[in-house]
């Protein structure tokens, strides 16, 4: 199926069929202006009658005019210079200061000026009016067929007959396509405003500065056309991409971010595509956000900064130097100075706008009583006649208001165009800094740019400075646009706290001996206020990692485990923090002795522990799809069961019954079925992330020794459910694409069969009744070659470093079952 294309293609097409049309009309005028000079007026000039010798004379000056494309030359403006100077004189005061400087210059630039305007002035007249007077004498010529005596030479009255006829006909051609050319002109400008309205829709942004931007590109388009430089990708997209490449200065820059700014709210993937693909656009992107906060300025950093956000999650900071000076300087324009924009006093085209309003009121004041007394005469005299001409009237008013309505549009157009204004609201400096920590959360997603972070001293400095605060918790509380930029700068902060090297080294030994940090992290997860419930997950993971480094006090690592067995043992925790807090344990446990935690954690509640943890992975949706589905459907109500039936048994209907078209179905579904797509896998990445934490503490708890095997044993009554459980999760996870997380659980998993068969033999039998040697033996000929790629892909963030390759893990396991079931036998 053939794409439906993007609006400001119908620019493209008009502009190549403008040309197109332009090239026919001139070639045509050549043909026709070379005719009349070398056969006409050259070979026939002694028989022509003068009559026929003035038309002839006067057609081929005007298809002269119309042959030379100055048209852009005069628009220039160069031929009306004098007026401009004196103009200039009149506002520098020489009238006042040197008055016969001042009036020589007048006079003589004046009677310059008024003969060479009159001559433009016809010109300008004739241009507009030739087309139609060219055709006019041409068909009048063609139908007539008069061309005199030739002297009384028949021969030579036939082929002048020819030759004239030949030279009307060209000239007829050409008026009819210079006539087709100045309407395709109007409807470039038609189009024009045609795709301004639908961009706008798409972007949701009613403001007429896309006016001046599609201006733009329509005349940028037309300039490559003609140049031969237009490439077959070229739609906005790549214009604005092309500005922010320019070299010709700031103006070009700022007018692409201007239009980058608002196409991403169109959510188009080929634009961060574009971008990606230009590194000299991005570096340009980063000089404008790395500029001072002067007025003129603001609006650059706020449009560079929203960009660099959207593309931050695929850049990395080695590739372009600056980039951290240029974001440590977002997060200090609150300090930066910056004066406060007047108020924008109103323009010539508002004052314009204004008084268009005032007339059309009083006009309406007017119309009233009129309408009033019209309405009044036709009750008492309604004849056929007058009904018509009141129809008519209707006619020609509505008529006429679309005239003015689109003559209206077409000035602003060009109003637009010329002066290229370009109204903007700044949004202060708290949006600077917000999408500055934005930027920041995104660079941060790539380990590598994790480890140039570190090394960034002031940037860390003043990424770690709110934990400092003596008014965190205040902060919390109150503001949620704060709360939202802590959340980003604590996630960036957990980022760089989990990544190698001696900066991240450094920074964990400086948060950990900072007491005012740990305590409000401390306090934070804590707190229980809407607010700071959004903190938490952050502040547990930056705390787990300052846990490890040996400036942590003992008391609060104790406190720290406690809380952490609080969070996961509480019923109303979330699923996020329960799998955060599970990840935590199964970090600590291995590195606390027994004696600390017999003292921080009970029996009891080791086994209420346990018992969490394998509920969690019982209970948890990851399995077979099949299963999947059926426990989804099951565990709706019956009234969403019986409206998911009628509204699948609708879209049946719809597809069977050709209620609409294929094409018209294909559109309509791509991007609810994208969309649904990535939430799937969103909703699949984070269910595996949780159940890795869930294996991770389950296998910890077996090989610590955190509780005894018989307390294990009691601890897991349901050895069936949880074997197939396991068993579902290896067929879920097994994928030959190397997926770190679904690797992780798949190894996970083995070590937690491992892990069972040790502290409880009994359950090998509930191994074997679901035949998992079998299972095993698949998930690793379906891994196998993941295996063998992932022994270089280690992972420092994960909670048990799997050093063991999968292959040794399922021997292991295999062996286990095979001794356990020749035992039996």
């Amino acid at each position: 199926m053939r794409e439906r294309g993007r609006p400001e293609e119908m620019i493209n097409r008009y502009v190549r069929l403008l040309t197109a049309t332009a090239n026919i009309a001139r070639g045509l005028g050549n043909l026709a202006l070379l005719w009349s000079t070398v056969v006409l007026l050259g070979g026939f000039v002694s028989i022509l009658r003068i009559k026929e010798f003035w038309i002839l004379t006067g057609l081929s000056i005007l298809m002269a005019c119309r042959v030379v494309d100055n048209v852009n030359e005069f628009l220039s403006g160069i031929y009306e210079e004098e007026a401009e100077i004196i103009g200039l004189i009149a506002r520098l005061g020489w009238f006042r200061s040197n008055a016969c400087s001042a009036c020589y210059h007048t006079i003589v630039l004046g009677i310059g000026f008024l003969p060479k305007f009159i001559v433009l002035l016809c010109l300008a007249l004739a241009i507009n009016v030739t087309p139609y007077v060219s055709l006019g004498v041409s068909v009048w010529h063609l139908v007539r067929r008069d061309c005199g005596d030739a002297g009384g030479d028949a021969a030579n009255r036939a082929k002048l007959a020819a030759a004239l006829d030949i030279f009307y006909a060209l000239v007829l051609f050409q008026s009819l396509v210079v006539i087709y050319w100045a309407s395709l002109k109007q409807m470039l400008y038609l189009s024009v405003l045609e795709v301004v309205g639908v961009t706008k829709q798409q972007c949701g942004d009613e403001d007429w500065n896309w006016c001046t931007l599609l201006a733009m590109y329509s005349s940028e388009t037309t300039r490559k056309f003609e140049n031969g430089e237009l490439p077959d990708n070229w739609n906005l997209i790549t214009y604005a991409v092309g500005l922010l490449q320019s070299a010709s200065g700031d103006d070009d820059h700022l007018w692409g971010a201007r239009l980058l700014d608002k196409l991403f709210d169109t959510k188009d993937i080929s634009l961060r595509q574009e971008l990606l693909s230009s590194r000299s656009s991005i570096q340009n992107l980063i000089s404008m956000i790395g500029r001072s906060g002067t007025p003129g300025n603001i609006e650059n950093r706020e449009r560079a900064t929203r960009i660099l956000a959207h593309l931050a999650s695929d850049l990395h900071v080695a590739h372009f130097p600056g980039t951290l000076q240029c974001i440590c300087s977002l997060l200090e324009s609150c300090n930066q100075f910056c004066e406060a924009c007047p108020s924008p006093e109103k323009n010539p085209d508002e004052q314009s706008r204004s008084l268009e309003t005032s007339q059309r009121q009083d006009v309406a004041r007017m119309a009233v009583p009129i309408q009033d007394q019209t309405d009044h005469e036709q009750e008492q005299v309604l004849s056929p006649s007058s009904a018509w001409l009141a129809q008519t009237q209707r006619i020609l008013t509505t008529y006429l208001v679309r005239v003015k309505k689109y003559t209206k549009l077409r000035i602003q157009l060009e109003k637009a165009t010329k002066e290229s204004r370009f109204t903007y609201t700044f949004r202060g400096p708290k949006e600077l800094v917000s999408q500055g920590l934005l930027i920041l959360e995104r660079l941060t997603r790539n380990k590598v740019n994790c480890t140039e972070i570190s090394k960034q001293q002031v940037l860390i400095s003043k990424i770690t400075s709110p934990l400092s605060s003596p008014d965190f918790l205040n902060n919390v509380r109150e503001d949620t646009m704060v709360v939202r930029m802590l959340s980003k700068s604590l996630t960036v902060l957990s980022r760089i706290l989990a990544c190698p090297g001696d900066g991240a080294t450094r920074l964990r030994q400086e948060l950990a001996s900072t007491t005012e940090a740990v305590s409000n992290l401390m306090a934070t997860l804590e707190t229980d206020s809407g607010a700071a419930q959004e903190l938490h997950g952050q502040a547990l993971e930056i705390l787990t990692e300052l846990a490890f480094d040996d400036s942590f006090k003992k008391p609060e690592f104790n406190k720290l485990l406690k809380a952490l067995l609080c969070i996961f043992l509480e019923e109303n925790a979330t699923r996020l923090m329960r799998g955060k807090a599970g990840e935590a344990l199964a970090r600590f446990l291995p590195v606390s002795t027994a004696r600390e935690r017999d003292v921080i954690i009970s029996k009891q509640q080791a086994i209420n522990l346990l018992t969490k943890v394998l509920d969690q992975i019982l209970s948890s949706k990851m399995g077979t799809n099949a299963d999947a589905a059926e426990n989804f459907v099951e565990n709706q109500p019956p009234e969403e069961r019986k409206f998911m039936a009628a509204m699948l048994s609708l879209a049946v209907v719809i597809c069977n019954e050709n209620v609409i078209s294929r094409e018209d179905f294909a559109r309509s579904t791509p991007e609810d079925a994208a969309l649904a797509k990535r939430k799937e896998e969103a909703e699949q990445s984070e269910e595996r992330k949780f159940m890795a934490a869930m294996l991770s503490l389950a296998v910890v708890i077996c090989n610590e020794n955190v509780i005894s095997r018989e307390d294990f044993a009691r601890s897991t009554p349901e050895d069936a459910a949880l074997a197939k459980k396991l068993k579902d999760i290896l067929e879920v996870n097994k994928q030959r694409t190397a997926q770190s997380e679904c690797f992780r659980v798949v190894k996970l998993t083995c070590q937690m069969v491992i892990a069972m068969i040790q502290a409880k033999p009994s359950c090998i039998q509930r191994f074997n009744e679901h035949n998992f040697k079998e299972a095993l033996t698949e998930t690793l000929g379906t891994m196998s070659e993941v295996d063998n790629c992932m022994l270089f892909a280690g992972n420092d963030g994960e909670v048990i470093k799997p050093a063991r390759s999968l292959a040794s893990l399922v021997k292991e396991a295999q062996e286990l079952l095979k001794t356990a079931q020749e035992q039996g036998n």
